[in-house]
C-alpha cells in the first residue's frame, strides 16, 4: 500500500471514529436530557385557603427546601421556577404555612434521586366556581401547565377545598358534580385521563364554631364532606385524606395550624403513594 493510499485510509478511519463518537454523544445527550425531565415530579397545588397554607411562619420556614421548586402564584416578569420556601402562595396576605412543602420533603425521602417541582394556584376564599375552568385562576393554571410540561411531568392534583361551597344549598348540592368536572378538565389539560388526584377532607373542627354551627350550615358541610369521602369510589385514581386529629389555628375554627398542615402533607404522600402502586 503506497503513501497516499495509508493517508485516505487513515482519513477515513478518522472520519468514520468522529462520526460514531458524534452519534454517541448525541444519543448520550438526548438520553440525558429525557432522564433529567421524567426525575423532575410535578404536582398541581389547588383549593383554598387550607391548601394555600394559615399555619404560623417559624424561623427558617423562609430558607428554600433543597430540590424543591415552585411556579410562583403570582410573578413579574417571565414565568419561571424558583427555590421553593415557605409561604408557596402568595396571592394573598394570609398565605402562610401549608401542607405543600411537607408532602415534597416526604416525598424526597422515599422517592430518591428527583426533584419536586410544585404548582401552587390555590385561592383562599374561593368556592369550587371561582377555581374551575373559565375562571381566572383556571386559564392561569392551564398556562403555568403549558409551562410546567416542558421542564418535568405532571405526577399529581393535591386538593383541597369546600369551605365556601358551605355557605348556601345550590352551591354544597352542586359541589360533587363541580369537583368531578373539575378533575375531568385538570386531567385533559394536563393530558393524563389517569392522573392521580388526592383530596382532603374538611377540618373535623369546621362547623364547631358558633358562626358555623346552625342546622343548615351543619346540613351543607356534612354534604361536602360526603363528597369529598365518596369521589374515590365515584372517580378512578383519587385518594382521600381524614383530617382527624388536626387541630385549629383560629377562633372561627376553619383553619388549620402548623404542626396540622405536617400531618397532613405527610397524610397526602401516603394516599397518593398508595394510587401510584
Amino acid at each position: 500500500m503506497n503513501l497516499n493510499s495509508r493517508g485516505n485510509l487513515l482519513i477515513a478511519v478518522l472520519f468514520a471514529i468522529l462520526f460514531f463518537a458524534g452519534c454517541s454523544l448525541k444519543k448520550a445527550a438526548q438520553s440525558s436530557t429525557k432522564t433529567d425531565k421524567d426525575n423532575f415530579h410535578i404536582f398541581i397545588l389547588m383549593g383554598q385557603s387550607n391548601m394555600s397554607g394559615y399555619g404560623h411562619l417559624e424561623k427558617g420556614d423562609s430558607i428554600p427546601v433543597p430540590n424543591v421548586f415552585k411556579i410562583p402564584t403570582l410573578y413579574n416578569g417571565p414565568m419561571q421556577w424558583e427555590a421553593a420556601a415557605n409561604p408557596l402562595h402568595n396571592r394573598l396576605k394570609s398565605d402562610r404555612f401549608g401542607l405543600g412543602l411537607p408532602f415534597a420533603e416526604k416525598y424526597l425521602k422515599n422517592d430518591k434521586g428527583v426533584s419536586v417541582g410544585l404548582i401552587p394556584v390555590a385561592y383562599g376564599g374561593a368556592n369550587i366556581q371561582k377555581l374551575g375552568k373559565g375562571s381566572k385562576v383556571y386559564d392561569d393554571f392551564s398556562e403555568k401547565i403549558a409551562f410546567a410540561k416542558k421542564r418535568g411531568v405532571i405526577k399529581g392534583l393535591l386538593w383541597h377545598q369546600g369551605e365556601s361551597d358551605t355557605v348556601d344549598e345550590e352551591k354544597a348540592n352542586n359541589y360533587e358534580a363541580s369537583l368531578t368536572q373539575l378533575i375531568n378538565d385538570v386531567r385533559n389539560d394536563v393530558g393524563d385521563e389517569n392522573l392521580p388526584v388526592v383530596v382532603g377532607n374538611l377540618a373535623e373542627f369546621y362547623g364547631t364554631s358558633p358562626e358555623h354551627n346552625e342546622p343548615d350550615r351543619l346540613r351543607r358541610i356534612n354534604k361536602v364532606r360526603q363528597a369529598l369521602k365518596d369521589l374515590p369510589k365515584k372517580i378512578s385514581n383519587v385518594g382521600f385524606v381524614e383530617t382527624a386529629g388536626c387541630t385549629s389555628i383560629d377562633s372561627h375554627y376553619v383553619h388549620f395550624d402548623r404542626k396540622s398542615y405536617i400531618i397532613l402533607g405527610n397524610r397526602y404522600y401516603d394516599a397518593f403513594n398508595k394510587l401510584k402502586k
